[in-house]
């Protein structure tokens, strides 16, 4: 005890020997407790010791020697290892409810997915029905549009017909598929739109 009274003298002197001596006479054993809590392999071990000789080299000065110094260097180093396992701990708490939040969204978007490919194959098979109800002319121009996805511009170019008699013809069908569709109008519309 009256040894360590007389290292830790010299240490708050300012001795670099003894500062030496100080880290390499309690750094194996702070380093073991840690790896007991920490584990061997955790990648703050080292963190962990070097923050409880910067926390405990200020408060030398402060200590009482009623007890061997290495306990009260041990109390240091393990308030440091709890802190850490707690923020492990919120951390993993945190990246579990990202990871479920994530696992919600993705399950929402392919529930919605799955309903829009559903609803769109509705559609065309609704198209489909309706087509074969029409005249050949606005069943051509129904197909060029809705099923092909071509503009008036493409359509007039490839029927060789002006513009306004592709708009008129389009507009004829639509009406007529309207009127064909008159038993599920919600179809219709989401159709034609």
């Amino acid at each position: 005890m009256l040894q360590e009274e007389s290292l830790v003298r010299r240490v708050i002197a300012g001795d670099p020997a003894a500062e030496e001596e100080f880290f390499g006479m309690y750094r194996p054993r702070l380093y073991r407790t840690t790896t007991y809590f920490l584990g061997y392999n955790d990648s703050e071990v080292d963190d962990v010791v070097q923050d409880t000789f910067v926390i405990a080299i200020p408060r030398l000065k402060d200590y009482v020697f009623d007890a061997p110094i290495y306990a009260w260097l041990r109390q240091i180093c393990l308030r440091l290892c709890y802190a850490r396992m707690r923020g492990r701990r919120r951390m993993l708490m945190s990246a579990e409810e990202d990871l479920e939040v994530l696992l919600c969204n993705r399950a929402v978007e392919k529930l919605q997915q799955e309903s829009e490919l559903i609803e769109k194959e509705q559609k065309l098979n609704f198209l489909q029905e309706l087509k074969k109800q029409l005249c050949p002319e606005s069943r051509q121009i129904i197909e060029l549009r809705h099923g092909q996805g071509l503009t008036y511009s493409s359509i007039s170019q490839t029927l060789k017909i002006p513009m306004g008699t592709v708009m008129s013809r389009l507009a004829r069908a639509r009406e007529q598929i309207r009127k064909l569709a008159t038993h599920r109008p919600e179809m219709a519309d989401k159709i034609l739109s």
